[in-house]
């Protein structure tokens, strides 16, 4: 039973719009923007299944100047219908910003996380209640469980980001102290996350004057980034492109590492398409769907994803040789 455990929960939920949940990203990322922000993301993979999996993230976040530091809170939520399995996460997020020189900054940042599990040990199946001449589900297992488990723990995450007006890239390591997540007397340690993530920014002509207090250009430019990620076993590469034409962006992905192979598959995931708009000012939506390109295409239903960013409070004001964060929203 420890080792189903293992294999069912060992990665954590993921957002292909990773740059709209910045604090689920890098710890490192709170308070980024050097303003108050919050946001929530919503993904639903695979819709076309009979069981759903569905991640909800909110954060809220905000940089205090005078302190050179950036103070969050975030909770996520992630369902498998399947097993009626629910993990719900509270996190508290700390970040401290270091300008290295003119044109380098570091950031770093550490969280602290709660995490609550449940499953329902009733739709569980085993291998003795399966016919194997007809592949159906025959009596009961013969285990012996409570309906439902709960299990909770703590987890420490930490990052780093270094950044200039034109360049990123940023390391983050999560459940550095590897908690147990065994629902049951037994060992079942989370693997830790790391993360690399990159990118780099070109700009265009500017746009036209905007009207706000800081009296802006819009943004002309493109975005070329990575974020690589891996967690026991498993590893995964997001690479592309995003064009900024304020208040329109416009992205495109690739997911999977097409060097790799498992059984002389290639491990080709999914294309991501993206769209975000600045409804005002303050406020971003974005719309993304996965099309899957592995052997699953045409059974999942990809993925629909969702992201609102609203920023709000005193807006700092900035000189020009202040380093601000090339990172898109997306």
């Amino acid at each position: 039973m420890g080792e189903l455990t293992i294999n069912l929960f060992a990665q954590d939920p993921q957002f292909s719009q990773f740059y709209a949940s910045p604090l689920y990203l890098n710890p490192a990322l709170t308070g980024s923007t050097d303003r108050a922000r919050a946001g929530i993301n919503y993904r639903n993979q695979w819709p076309s299944l009979t069981h759903s999996f569905t991640t909800v993230s909110a954060y809220v976040d905000y940089f205090v100047k005078s302190m050179e530091s950036g103070f969050g809170v975030m909770v996520n939520q992630h369902n498998e219908s399947f097993l009626d399995f629910k993990s719900s996460e509270l996190s508290l997020l700390y970040s401290y910003k270091l300008q290295v020189s003119k044109d380098l900054v570091i950031r770093t940042g550490i969280q602290g996380s709660y995490f609550q599990k449940t499953l329902n040990f009733e739709h569980l199946v085993f291998g003795n209640q399966i016919d194997i001449e007809n592949g159906q589900v025959i009596g009961p297992s013969g285990e012996v469980f409570d309906r439902g488990a709960v299990v909770d723990f703590g987890s420490i995450s930490a990052g780093t980001l270094f950044y200039t007006n034109k360049t990123w890239i940023g390391l983050s390591f999560h459940h550095i102290n590897q908690p147990n997540q065994s629902f049951i007397d037994q060992e079942s340690r989370l693997d830790r996350k790391f993360s690399v993530h990159a990118g780099h920014k070109i700009m265009f002509t500017k746009g036209r004057r905007l009207r706000t207090v800081a009296y802006q250009f819009q943004e002309r430019s493109a975005t070329f980034a990575i974020n690589y990620k891996k967690q026991g076993g498993f590893n995964q590469l997001d690479a592309g492109l995003q064009l900024y034409f304020q208040p329109l962006v416009l992205g495109a992905w690739y997911r999977g590492i097409p060097i790799q192979s498992v059984n002389r598959v290639f491990k080709n995931e999914s294309i991501i398409a993206l769209v975000g708009l600045e409804l005002s000012n303050d406020l971003a939506v974005g719309y993304s769907y996965d099309f899957t390109v592995s052997r699953l295409a045409g059974s999942t239903g990809g993925a629909h994803e969702i992201s609102l960013t609203l920023a709000f409070g005193k807006i700092i004001k900035r000189t020009r040789r202040d380093t601000i964060l090339p990172c898109f929203q997306y």
